[in-house]
């Protein structure tokens, strides 16, 4: 786990801040951490320390990273502006800090209604409570556009992925998240809950849910996965993945290991090292790399099981959603094929024809 440092030395008040993110998730401390790391360093330039900060430097730390540095005779060009949404998740990280300091640092700080502003004895309270939202909405017409992804692949895109992938490893994780398991649940994945013969898997943790504990019974849902993804993953499973352990040394519970030698070899698959790959198999696809997320496979998944009708409960235990507004993410309004089938529902006695 990474630690925040001052001087060189560990900041113990801001470690277990970060600490209470790290048993979130492991990816949830490094990117809070980072985030947070960020915002300390500009107090560090400006010669604040983050116990006397007020909701005046949290709004001068976003509208730097807005327009640029204002103190020195540059150009800011709108591309390189952060996206709202970046922008929207330091403020998340930077309230839930002085909450977390307010709540747990030894204070005896008392707060003002929401309706008047804090003195400086209030610092905590002034950032955790002050709504920046506003800021970031009068600028949002001068930030940059959302970047464009391919949203759902096509037959013909799959295909071109499926057969640019250097080894079997990277396939076989790219056909599971086509079967609408987020890529942080696919990397989870223990070898033992997967059932070749049953054709069966599950992740060891989702979002929102309680991680699963070795020897215990999965508490996740549990997908059948279609022959030709067994397949390249039992392959994976007796080739690549024994190769690895058996030169490593590493005898590894999950599914997914580093395959290439070298001090981490045998290790867990890790989120970077597989985004680098399907970015580079991409490029060689014939696809845009900058178009490429790994999420794409859970949003094509929905999309088929809308196509071919599937009921809400079918579609919330494929994808481990707890409500089913949540599709409202991964719907496309433009497909042609749920226009049909929704028609045919509406007017049964027209829809026998497939010209219709």
């Amino acid at each position: 786990r990474h630690y925040i440092t001052d001087g060189k030395l560990p900041a113990p008040v801001l470690n277990e801040w970060l600490e209470t993110n790290y048993l979130r998730a492991c990816g949830t401390g490094y990117e809070y951490g980072k985030k947070a790391v960020s915002f300390l360093n500009y107090l560090d330039e400006i010669g604040v320390e983050y116990n006397a900060a007020t909701n005046r430097h949290v709004k001068a730390f976003l509208q730097k990273m807005i327009y640029g540095d204002m103190t020195k005779l540059t150009i800011h060009e709108p591309s390189q502006t952060a996206a709202y949404s970046t922008l929207t998740s330091y403020v998340a990280v930077i309230t839930s800090l002085y909450k977390w300091l307010d709540e747990n640092d030894d204070t005896a700080m008392r707060f003002g209604t929401a309706r008047r502003r804090a003195s400086r004895s209030y610092f905590y309270g002034q950032i955790y409570s002050y709504n920046y939202k506003y800021l970031l909405g009068v600028h949002l017409p001068r930030l940059s556009g959302r970047h464009e992804f391919i949203k759902w692949y096509t037959d013909s895109e799959i295909e071109a992925l499926i057969a640019s992938f250097q080894t079997l490893r990277d396939e076989a994780v790219f056909r599971v998240t086509l079967e609408g398991f987020r890529i942080d649940e696919v990397l989870s994945m223990r070898l033992a809950d997967y059932d070749p013969l049953e054709r069966s898997i599950q992740p060891t943790r989702s979002k929102g849910r309680e991680t699963a504990v070795t020897g215990q019974q999965n508490p996740h849902r549990l997908i059948i996965l279609p022959a030709a993804a067994c397949t390249i993953l039992d392959r994976y499973i007796q080739t690549e993945r024994m190769l690895a352990e058996n030169h490593s040394l590493r005898i590894s519970e999950y599914l997914f290991i580093n395959l290439n030698r070298g001090p981490h070899q045998g290790e867990p698959l890790r989120y970077n090292n597989y985004y680098r790959v399907f970015k580079a198999c991409a490029a060689r696809a014939g696809l845009n790399p900058g178009k490429i997320r790994t999420h794409s496979g859970r949003s094509t998944n929905v999309m088929r099981m809308l196509e071919c009708g599937a009921s809400d409960a079918e579609i919330m235990h494929q994808t481990g959603w707890r409500s089913i507004e949540s599709i409202s993410h991964y719907r496309d309004d433009n497909n042609p094929i749920v226009a049909h089938n929704t028609f045919r529902k509406l007017h049964p006695e027209n829809g026998g024809s497939e010209n219709d």
